[in-house]
């Protein structure tokens, strides 16, 4: 299994191929942007576990202007966090933004593991649309646990604001490498429960493409759909 460290590695890796490379799935951002954004998560992290109350992240130091010094600063963030969740017990009280009152230091951990995979991943595509090589998908573990985050966390959240049309009815969804098994109730605000029941649509794929879908990334030629195709066409409305 990947580390969120192996991940914020090679996250850094590939953005520093160029700095100035758009990031297509982070549009406000280019490389240097998501190393910015990055690398500033990873100290609000820290400052968060550390003090076990909220801290708001305007009071932390902003990321370096020069691109030069940005490697260094991200790696002393990285450190940062990962010296502060391997010191503190997880299940040591601390402010989250968790949607269910989880407030243990794990879940920190969990938000950290999927954060920097997503956004490893986002940094390789842009090199594989700049001529690269493709993206190496998410770790299967790393992937469960985001979607189990993602379809409990976030996704009653997202179906519930106003814009979203069309999206409706029960979803399953069917991790094929892997156990992945959820089934959701889009017309119950999302409620989701960890089992194999029919739905009106079906997707299937391995975990990696499923946290991918889930979020609006790709690839989506990878993605098997059955039933209904609404719920598949209409999805990309929601947005974290």
């Amino acid at each position: 299994m990947l580390t969120a460290e192996d991940d914020a590695r090679a996250l850094l890796v590939a953005a520093e191929t160029d700095w100035g490379r758009p990031v297509p799935n982070c549009p406000a951002w280019d490389a240097a942007g998501l190393i910015r954004h990055t690398g500033g998560i990873f100290l609000w992290m820290a400052a968060v576990v550390t003090s076990g109350e909220r801290v708001s992240r305007r009071t932390l130091d902003p990321a370096p202007k020069d691109r030069a010094d940005l490697a260094a600063w991200y790696l002393g963030s990285l450190n940062r966090t990962l010296t502060a969740l391997g010191a503190t017990d997880p299940d040591a009280h601390t402010w989250t933004f968790s949607s269910l009152g989880d407030r243990r230091v794990r879940w920190w951990c969990r938000r950290l593991a999927v954060e920097v995979a997503i956004h490893r991943w986002d940094a390789q595509h842009a090199m594989a649309t700049d001529g690269g090589a493709p993206p190496q998908p998410l770790d299967g573990e790393v992937a469960r646990a985001g979607i189990d985050e993602f379809v409990v966390e976030f996704l009653p959240g997202l179906v519930a604001e106003g814009g979203v049309e069309r999206l409706g009815g029960t979803l399953h969804l069917h991790g094929t490498d892997g156990s992945a098994e959820w089934w959701i109730d889009l017309d119950d605000q999302g409620s989701a429960v960890p089992e194999h029941v029919q739905a009106a649509t079906t997707i299937q794929g391995t975990r990696s493409d499923l946290l991918l879908w889930l979020t609006n990334r790709g690839p989506l030629d990878a993605i098997e759909v059955s039933g209904s195709p609404l719920v598949f066409e209409h999805w990309h409305q929601l947005r974290r």
